[in-house]
């Protein structure tokens, strides 16, 4: 009898372990669980200001690559880069419509044209390129667009910003009630490029070896003779003037074939290897024709001669037999010289 008894009691106390246990473990849940869903709650919140973010940058980025891309042509599509030919800024936009005064702001410190996005209204050229970018935004996106022009370096910069909606009891945790995103792109125009390579080209090797008229006029040194070759004689032909050049400058006539295979007979060529040509009675039809395509191109050679300079002497006080100013500027673009003797 007494062994059941015992047995009970021990049944008893073994239910009543199991009972506590339960209880405890509901306790524990009660606890733990708010927890949980707050580190969770958390965690997605996070995420999702994590991906916002991204996204703002993204759209900061597409919006300033897109505009350094169409920015040689406003009229390009920002998306597709696609134009009607027909249509462009302008042969010199970039003198006149590109923020050249940024160059002189970099000194105050205002030298940038920004606008603010989305935006319709645009002052000037630059800003109104600036605001096509506000097609490329989503609703709820706003931020600025800006463009500096440093010379060599063109740049656009876009910083956007979207609010983000947070509970207040995690504001605290995450300290932010919007996302931000900031791009920079350079613009870079490879057309432009090349074709300021090949003027740059160009250029140098059309002045290359090229006399100044400085230095023309300091080649010619009057003579102290009093003949035929002084200051004071009158030249009536042609063969005059080109003996009193010779005079002038210390030359010897030569004969030069240019690279076509053609001769040129220069009046005279000095010990500094420029060639001195003397006009008396030849029109403006036979110089462009005749003369000028073979000093050309001895220029372009640059072995025989130096310089080029063409001497001119009037015929009477009317000044017949001068060069009009339209040959004269054609001469001098193309590197001859022009000196006009009384």
């Amino acid at each position: 009898m007494r062994l059941v008894q015992q047995q009970a009691v021990r049944h008893r106390r073994i239910l009543s372990f199991r009972d506590e246990e339960e209880g405890s473990f509901t306790l524990e849940a009660s606890l733990v669980f708010p927890l949980i869903l707050l580190c969770t709650v958390t965690l997605l919140f996070v995420g999702m200001y994590a991906y916002q973010k991204v996204f703002v940058q993204q759209i900061a980025r597409t919006a300033a690559e897109r505009l350094a891309f169409t920015w040689d042509n406003s009229h390009k599509d920002l998306v597709t880069g696609n134009y009607n030919p027909s249509e462009t800024d302008g042969l010199y936009w970039r003198l006149t419509k590109d923020s050249v005064s940024d160059l002189f702001g970099m000194l105050t410190g205002s030298g940038t044209s920004e606008v603010v996005i989305p935006s319709g209204i645009a002052s000037g050229h630059v800003e109104s390129k600036l605001a096509k970018s506000s097609a490329l935004l989503p609703k709820g996106m706003t931020g600025t667009a800006k463009y500096s022009n440093y010379l060599f370096d063109h740049q656009v910069e876009v910083k956007l910003k979207k609010p983000f909606l947070i509970p207040p009891a995690l504001r605290q945790w995450l300290d932010s009630k919007k996302t931000a995103g900031r791009a920079v792109s350079h613009v870079v125009e490879p057309v432009e490029l090349i074709r300021l390579t090949d003027i740059t080209r160009s250029y140098f090797k059309a002045i290359k070896d090229r006399i100044s008229p400085q230095k023309a006029k300091e080649a010619l040194v009057e003579p102290l003779r009093g003949d035929l070759s002084g200051p004071s004689v009158t030249i009536q032909s042609e063969r005059q003037a080109a003996s009193y050049l010779r005079s002038l400058v210390g030359g010897t006539e030569v004969v030069l074939m240019t690279s076509s295979g053609k001769s040129r007979t220069v009046d005279a060529l000095d010990a500094r290897g420029i060639g001195h040509q003397a006009f008396y009675s030849m029109t403006e039809f036979q110089l462009r024709t005749e003369q000028m395509p073979k000093d050309i191109e001895l220029l372009d050679q640059g072995a025989q001669v130096k310089g080029i300079v063409w001497h001119f002497f009037k015929k009477d006080a009317n000044g017949k037999g001068i060069p009009s100013n339209a040959f004269r500027k054609e001469l001098e673009r193309k590197g001859i010289v022009v000196v006009i003797h009384n």
